[in-house]
């Protein structure tokens, strides 16, 4: 029975590829069999990996595995041998080491980033008994090994004399004529046949040349770290600078792009030659600098001070190292997603350009646009373009689909193409250039041009108008848990940026003597892969002393800073008089209102010979409730030490805390902003200060196993929640401190090989409860996650993201929104109900992932990921969260600015302080600070970096509080979702 024409016209195609392609997958025999029986068909692969075996891969066990293979490559015999061709032996590989040993030469090696070889077999290879080749693979640790291709084929050695054809089959294929298309005459003659190329010939010959353009341009992506650690990067880069320069030097047409400062930087310090070389280069403007921030950062992460930060250092040393080029775009094309605010702190930082191409792994809608305009809820705006596939090589049927893909997606028929080794560095090497150079006039290929970046851009420029405007965060549909893997990395983060804005501050204010502070130490590990936790741990091992030394720094010199402002305003007032201790309680953020409570030593406290109300603390020491503050300020405190504290008047305490017991191991709390219920089952009451219930049922901290996904330190699994594990139903409950400064519940369990203790703590004056969680983690494969069951539906939610906040709905509906089914969230979410509003707000000491419905807010805490760290998150624990009810909604009660003085309660320690200091006015509620900092170009100017997280337009006077915008002017108009930065100078007296 004759198959069917198609089958038939797929046969003949296939075949008529055999004049230049051989396949050599299924000659691959273990090195020493005899039998040469072939690994192809060995039955591990069909059992274990069936998906891969269906596609015809030679496969073999994860695990660093190493596979030794064979073949004696002889020359076919329907090739004719010709002066004019050339051959080469084409292999890709999924593995981690690779080695070919060509007649017993070792001739190339790879890994897991450099994939592909096209290694030219000598001359005359043919004429004897062909070449033995030993080819040996290592699987990856975390993933089977496969041999993906293995192929013999034929190429002209001069792209203009191609007697044999041998470019047909892969012209063929560039000019896409679809295989129904294909003449029924054409399977009367044999596809091996010098008919069959004459009929080719003459078909390709009446083929119209292809319309439009590729812009090519040798790149190299270079991981900072990931499956190596940071050292080897500097090692990485420095050979993939030295090849691009040599390769340049042999090929006038290549052009070469790099990203990243922090790599220029190390270049400049430690490599100055090379790196005078790369000056020299870009001059001629061969070596392209397409950078944007310091590092190819986190970008949903990170706050919008460290955000902006990376933009404005990288920017700097952009412009400082490579002034010869404009330095207006942002190279991120690899970091896992993109908060909404990215646009307007990229604008702010001169960047016109946003590149990416990671948007292509989404795993459950594509992105519907590869040329478009990015706003922010602001006026923040880029223009954003979806990069192609980065780490490719010159695959020309790749680089025209490519070509057609973005005229399809866009109407522009010129495309880009950046051909190089990537991830772990490399570069364009000569056999990418050499197929280049092959196919570059070829009729039935689209005109290709070498270039840079930013002339390609240049090209898109007259298509802006047209552009689609893309209004909200780019959400990466993938890895969802990075926000929750590693978090000790999340915790050093936040504690040195606090750290290095509270420098920037004080020396903003006044503070001359202040050490310097490098923010580059932060910047770099912000990088995408050691964040958000997905590195070897011997890339957190390094990490570990970096920070730890980053902070001892900073700390001094912020500390030193406020001696420099608070010592100095005490140096004519009398020395303490015997037996007393001058402390000094200081706020660093310009907030609306400060109620200080802070844990000190035991004695009597005062303040501006004032009694403070004091209570003993159950672990040492005593809590001290503060007067009210407001703004920067630095408030005084007596200690005497010999004197016994007394127990203060209930009315001298603003919002006293109240304990009272309802039954054994059941109490009720309260403290007028808030109240609540303890027992045996955890949190099961909060009420606002109206007696509104919060909660619909016991806040829940509940286990899930995490495990099957490919990225395990990346992804949760999507269906964790059909996998939930046992905890107990029963919480050990103790009543510790009862008020009326602080009242603490502590509960305790555990479950598997870990204990978890959870401090709910009630704070006089004080809108939220504490939780605060102690977590002994032993489990691996597994997520720790924290509900709030909502006693009211709500209809949306927000949260800040870097650069900004977001709206979401409460209810996904779109498939887009279906996706987001768990996001990071910086520091803070709130919900909203149906009018008249009002939700509950969940404040978080850093970076978390979160979900929500409409009847629950969730917050994941810890999960067990074995790669690429076998220990990530073992350990100690301790996080921190706290629920603020928001009766009025979470603009008018002002979360952003709780969420603030959630995580950064101020400082506080012994300083030779006697009055108060009012070191910057306080903002409106609806304001909150990004940064503050001097102006490095003009001496007494503040730069002071504001964000508007609601809908209203904010105006925000000056006037009567010793401060003026440059110029004169006495307020400053933020508009809503706006980010702005005002320059003020002190108000001359």
């Amino acid at each position: 029975m004759q198959a069917p024409p198609q089958a038939r016209r797929l046969a003949w195609i296939e075949t008529f590829r055999r004049r230049s392609r051989v396949d050599l997958l299924s000659f691959w025999h273990r090195h020493g069999d005899r039998q040469q029986r072939a690994v192809v068909r060995e039955p591990w692969g069909q059992s274990n990996r069936p998906d891969w075996a269906e596609r015809g891969l030679l496969i073999w066990p994860r695990g660093g595995v190493w596979l030794q293979i064979e073949q004696r490559i002889t020359w076919p015999e329907h090739w004719s041998a010709c002066p004019d061709s050339c051959e080469r032996l084409e292999l890709s590989w999924w593995a981690d080491q690779v080695r070919l040993w060509v007649d017993g030469d070792l001739v190339h090696e790879g890994d897991l980033f450099d994939t592909r070889c096209r290694w030219a077999l000598p001359d005359h290879w043919g004429e004897g008994p062909g070449v033995h080749v030993l080819l040996e693979l290592r699987s990856p640790c975390h993933d089977d090994g496969a041999l993906i291709t293995s192929a013999l084929t034929r190429e002209p050695r001069h792209p203009d004399r191609d007697p044999q054809g041998c470019l047909l089959p892969e012209a063929f294929r560039l000019a896409g004529t679809d295989v129904d298309a294909m003449p029924e005459s054409w399977l009367a003659c044999h596809p091996e046949s010098e008919e069959a190329v004459e009929l080719v010939r003459q078909h390709l010959a009446l083929q119209p040349k292809p319309v439009g353009g590729l812009h090519w341009v040798g790149h190299a992506h270079l991981d900072l770290a990931w499956l190596w650690p940071v050292a080897d990067t500097w090692q990485a880069a420095e050979r993939t600078f030295r090849s691009a320069l040599q390769l340049m030097g042999q090929a006038p047409e290549l052009h070469f792009a790099h990203s990243t400062p922090a790599l220029y930087s190390w270049m400049e310090l430690h490599r100055p030659e090379l790196f005078a070389r790369i000056q020299e280069a870009s001059r001629q403007g061969r070596w392209e600098p397409i950078n944007g921030p310091w590092v190819e950062t986190d970008c949903v992460l990170v706050s919008a001070a460290s955000l902006w930060r990376q933009f404005l250092l990288g920017q700097q040393a952009s412009r400082r190292q490579f002034p010869e080029w404009r330095h207006d775009l942002a190279w991120l094309p690899d970091s896992f997603g993109f908060g909404a605010g990215l646009p307007a702190v990229a604008q702010a930082t001169g960047v016109r350009w946003f590149c990416t191409h990671k948007l292509a792994w989404n795993a459950e809608n594509s992105f519907p646009h590869r040329l478009f305009r990015w706003r922010s809820r602001g006026d923040g705006e880029v223009l954003a373009l979806m990069l192609p596939a980065i780490g490719t090589n010159a695959d020309p049927v790749a680089m025209q689909q490519e070509q057609r893909c973005f005229k399809r997606a866009t109407g522009v028929d010129q495309a880009l193409w950046l051909p190089g080794v990537g991830d772990h560095g490399g570069g364009p090497t000569q056999e990418m250039l050499d197929q280049l150079q092959l196919w570059n006039h070829h009729p039935q290929s689209v005109s290709r041009s070498g270039g840079t970046v930013r002339g390609y851009l240049q090209v898109l420029e007259p298509w802006t108008a047209s552009m689609p405007i893309w209004r909200d965060e780019l959400y990466l549909e993938l890895h969802r848990g990075c926000a929750t893997s590693r978090p000790d990395q999340k915790r050093h983060n936040r504690t040195l940026e606090r750290l290095l804005r509270e420098a920037d501050l004080l020396e903003a204010l006044g503070a001359e003597a202040i050490p310097a502070r490098d923010w580059s130490t932060l910047l770099f590990q912000q990088f995408h892969d050691i964040l958000p936790g997905t590195s070897i741990p011997e890339v957190f091992d390094q990490a570990e002393s970096q920070w730890r030394r980053a902070r001892r720094q900073t700390a001094a010199a912020r500390t030193e800073g406020l001696r420099c402002l608070l010592d100095g305003r005490a140096s004519d007032a009398a020395q303490a008089p015997a037996g007393v201790e001058r402390w000094a309680w200081c706020g660093l953020q310009p907030l609306r209102r400060w109620s200080p409570l802070l844990r000190l030593p035991s004695g009597d406290w005062r303040c501006q010979g004032r009694d403070l109300p004091v209570q003993q603390a159950s672990g040492g020491g005593m809590w001290v409730q503060l007067p009210e503050a407001a703004g920067v300020v630095a408030l005084p405190l007596e200690r005497r030490m010999a004197a016994i504290a007394s127990c203060p008047a209930p009315n001298a305490i603003r919002h006293p805390v109240w304990v009272k017991t309802l039954a054994e191991q059941h109490w009720r709390l309260g403290n007028g902003c808030l109240a609540l219920e303890v027992d045996e089952r955890g949190l099961i009451r909060l009420q606002d200060a109206q007696g509104v219930d919060q909660l619909s049922s016991p806040v829940q901290i509940k286990r899930y196993q995490d495990h099957g996904e490919f990225w395990d330190a990346w992804d949760l699994a999507g269906d964790y929640q059909q996998h939930p594990l046992p905890l107990p139903q029963r919480w050990q409950v103790e009543a510790q401190e009862q008020g009326p400064l602080l009242a603490r519940m502590v509960l305790r369990g555990s479950f598997g090989n870990s204990t978890l203790r959870m401090d709910l703590i009630l704070r006089a004056d004080t809108p939220w409860l504490e939780l605060q969680l102690t977590i002994d983690w032993r489990q691996t494969h597994e997520l720790l996650r924290m509900i709030c069951p909502l006693a009211a539906p709500i209809v949306r939610w927000a949260a800040d993201t870097s650069g900004g906040v977001i709206e979401r709905p409460a209810v996904a509906i779109t498939p887009r929104e279906q996706a987001r089914w768990e996001v990071p969230v910086i520091s803070w979410m709130a919900s909203e109900a149906p009018a008249p509003g009002g939700g509950l707000g969940l404040l978080l000491d850093g970076p978390q992932g979160a979900d929500t419905g409409p009847h629950h807010l969730g917050v994941s805490l810890l999960r067990g990921p074995t790669w690429p760290d076998p220990s990530a998150d073992q350990g100690r624990h301790r996080q921190r969260l706290a629920l603020m009810p928001t009766p009025q909604g979470w603009t008018r009660e002002g979360v952003p600015q709780a969420a603030i003085a959630f995580r950064e309660p101020g400082w506080q320690g012994p300083m030779n302080l006697a009055e108060c200091w009012q070191g910057f006015p306080a903002l409106p509620q609806s304001l909150t600070t990004v940064s503050m900092r001097s102006d490095p170009e003009r001496a007494g100017t503040v730069l002071l970096q504001l964000h508007n997280p609601g809908a209203s337009r904010v105006v925000w006077s000056l006037r009567d509080v010793g401060w003026e915008l440059e110029g004169g002017a006495d307020a400053g108009c933020i508009p809503p979702g706006a980010l702005r930065e005002l320059r003020l100078v002190r108000q001359s007296s």
